[in-house]
C-alpha cells in the first residue's frame, strides 16, 4: 500500500530555529521541502488561517511567507483557489503527475539534491571508499586491444557481452557457491535496473509485493514504479522476523518477495541458517518468486559467507542479484541477475525495451577489473573494519544512550535515538554540521522514524568529526524537547 503523505509539520521539522524573521524562516522550510519533492507541484498548501493554526503561529507569518515564495515563483495563488505549489522552472504548475510516484522518489535519500562537499559538512548519508582509479587506468589499457574491435559490431546486446557473462558466471559461483552458467545471467546497469526489471516482469499491476522494512530506498523506488504494493516483512536490529510471512503469502498472496538475508541494508544483519531455510521452505510451498539480494555479500566482514537462498532449493523460484558497484565503484553501473535461462530470456526482451542494453565498453572494462576482486575485496574489508572500529568507539563514548549493534559489514550502520523522531533530528543535524538519513527514508510504510542511518565508511578523522557533532546536536535536541514538554 503506498504511503500516506507525512503532515506538512513533520515535513518542515524544526523550522523555527535559526535567523532571520520567522516568515522567512516558514518559507525557507516550505522552500526546501518542494525542491526536495516532499511537497510536489500541484499540490494545494492548506489555507493561511488553517495553516497558522497547525504551526500555531500567526496568520501574518504564513501570510509573510507565502508572499516570499509567490514572489519566487514556487507558488500560483489565486483569490479562491489558494496556494498551488508550482517550480520556478516550470510554467505552470502540474497537477497531473503521479503524486504517489513523485514522493517515493522524493524519499530516497539518494535522489536527493547532495549539498556542496566544500561546505564543511560531514556526510554520513553515503561512505567515502577508496578510489580505484589507478587500477581501472591500468584495466583499460590492458583492455585496449578488446576495445577496439567492438565497433566492429553493433554493441546491441541487450542480456550483455557474452565475456562478462561468463565471468559474472564463475564469480557467482565463486562467491555464492552457485552453479551457473552464462545462460543464466543478465548484465544489468546495476542492481536497480535488476529490482526494476524483476518488479515489471512479475508485479506491474499492483500486485502485492512483500519487502522488507526497512530496506535499500532504492528497492522502495523501483518497486513503487514498476506500480506493486508494497508489503513490509520486518527486520529487527537482533534478525529478520518472519512470522508473519506464511500469513502474508496466504492471505495477500504477493506475486513477489524481495530480501537481503546476507549483511542486510541498513542493519546490516545476517540471517541465520535456520532461518534461511524456513524462508525456502515458504517459498517453495507458495512458490512465490523471490528476489535474493547478495549486493551486499562482498561486504560482509564478520563470519564465513552464508549459504545462498537458491543453494538451499532446487525448486523454490528464486532468482538472485548483485552488484559490481559495491566492491569496485558505484559509478560503474554495473550489476546482474541469475535465474534460469526462461526467465533471464523475458528479462533480456524487457530490457531491450529499456535501453537495448548496457554500454559493451564499460562491461569490457568490467571484465578486467573482475580480475582483480581479490585484492579490492581485501581492501574494502580494511575500511570497514577500520571505519567501524572508530565509530563504535565515537558512538559509544560520546552518545551512550542511543541504541545500535555493530553490523556484520556492509555500509550501513542503523542506530536507534532514545527518544523524538528521527526526521527532526535528521534536520536538527545538518545545522550542526553533519548529514544523516532518518530511518522512515528506509521503510514502505513511513515507520523506522526511531532510527537513523549513517554511511560509515569515512577517513577516521572524519568519523570523530561527525560523531562529535552528532552528539552537539543530540543535546540540542534532547534540551528543545525538555523545554517544549
Amino acid at each position: 500500500m503506498l504511503q500516506k503523505p507525512r503532515p506538512l509539520q513533520k515535513l518542515l521539522g524544526n523550522w523555527q530555529q535559526g535567523d532571520g524573521p520567522l516568515y522567512a524562516r516558514l518559507a525557507s522550510a516550505l522552500r526546501a521541502a518542494m525542491a526536495q519533492g516532499d511537497i510536489a507541484p500541484g499540490i494545494m498548501l492548506p489555507a493561511e488561517r488553517t495553516l497558522a493554526d497547525t504551526l500555531r503561529v500567526s496568520r501574518t507569518t504564513v501570510v509573510g511567507a507565502f508572499r516570499m515564495l509567490r514572489d519566487e515563483g514556487w507558488l500560483d495563488s489565486r483569490q479562491g483557489s489558494g496556494h498551488v505549489v508550482r517550480h520556478p522552472q516550470h510554467g505552470v504548475p502540474s497537477p497531473y503527475v503521479n503524486q504517489d510516484v513523485v514522493r517515493a522518489m522524493a524519499r530516497n535519500p539518494m535522489l536527493r539534491r547532495a549539498a556542496p562537499e566544500s561546505n564543511g559538512t560531514v556526510d554520513f548519508s553515503a561512505s567515502r571508499q577508496a578510489g580505484i582509479g589507478a587500477l581501472l587506468a591500468r584495466v583499460a589499457a590492458t583492455q585496449m586491444p578488446v576495445l577496439e574491435t567492438l565497433p566492429d559490431g553493433s554493441g546491441y546486446q541487450p542480456s550483455g557481452l557474452p565475456a562478462l557473462r561468463e565471468a559474472v558466471a564463475g564469480y557467482v559461483q565463486q562467491v555464492a557457491g552457485l552453479p551457473t552458467g552464462p545462460e543464466q545471467i543478465l548484465v544489468t546497469s546495476g542492481a536497480q535496473q535488476a529490482i526494476w526489471l524483476i518488479g515489471q516482469l512479475y508485479a506491474p499491476h499492483g500486485e502485492h509485493v512483500v519487502l522488507e522494512n526497512p530496506t535499500y530506498p532504492g528497492a522502495i523506488s523501483a518497486l513503487r514504479m514498476a506500480g506493486a504494493n508494497l508489503e513490509p516483512l520486518p527486520v529487527a536490529p537482533d534478525g529478520f522476523v518472519l512470522d508473519g510471512l506464511e500469513a502474508q503469502l496466504k492471505t495477500m498472496r504477493p506475486r513477489l518477495v524481495m530480501v537481503s538475508p546476507s549483511c542486510h541494508a541498513p542493519t546490516g544483519t545476517v540471517m541465520p541458517i535456520a532461518q534461511r531455510e524456513a524462508l525456502v521452505a515458504l517459498i517453495d510451498a507458495h512458490q512465490v518468486a523471490t528476489i535474493e539480494d547478495q549486493t551486499m555479500l562482498e561486504l560482509l566482514v564478520d563470519g564465513t559467507r552464508p549459504t545462498a537462498l537458491a543453494a538451499i532449493s532446487a525448486t523454490a523460484p528464486l532468482l538472485t542479484i548483485g552488484s559490481l558497484s559495491k566492491l569496485f565503484w558505484p559509478g560503474l553501473r554495473l550489476g546482474w541477475i541469475r535465474a534460469p535461462q526462461p526467465i533471464i530470456e523475458h528479462l533480456s526482451r524487457l530490457k531491450a525495451v529499456v535501453d537495448m542494453g548496457s554500454s559493451p565498453i564499460v562491461q569490457m572494462l568490467a571484465v578486467g577489473l573482475m580480475a582483480h576482486a581479490d585484492e579490492v575485496r581485501a581492501l574494502r574489508h580494511a575500511e570497514i573494519r577500520r571505519s567501524l572500529d572508530v565509530l563504535c568507539a565515537q558512538m559509544t563514548a560520546l552518545l551512550p544512550d542511543w541504541s545500535w549493534q555493530r553490523p556484520a559489514g556492509g555500509l550501513s550502520f542503523w542506530a536507534r535515538l532514545p527518544a523524538g523522531t528521527a526526521t527532526e533530528f535528521a534536520q536538527l543535524a545538518l545545522l550542526h554540521g553533519v548529514t544523516v538519513v532518518a530511518g522512515s527514508a528506509l521503510t514502505s510504510d513511513g515507520s523506522g522514524d526511531d532510527h537513523v542511518r549513517l554511511q560509515f565508511v569515512q577517513d577516521d578523522e572524519t568519523i570523530v568529526l561527525g560523531v562529535r557533532r552528532l552528539a552537539q546536536a543530540w543535546q540540542a535536541y534532547a534540551s528543545h524537547r525538555a523545554g517544549r514538554g
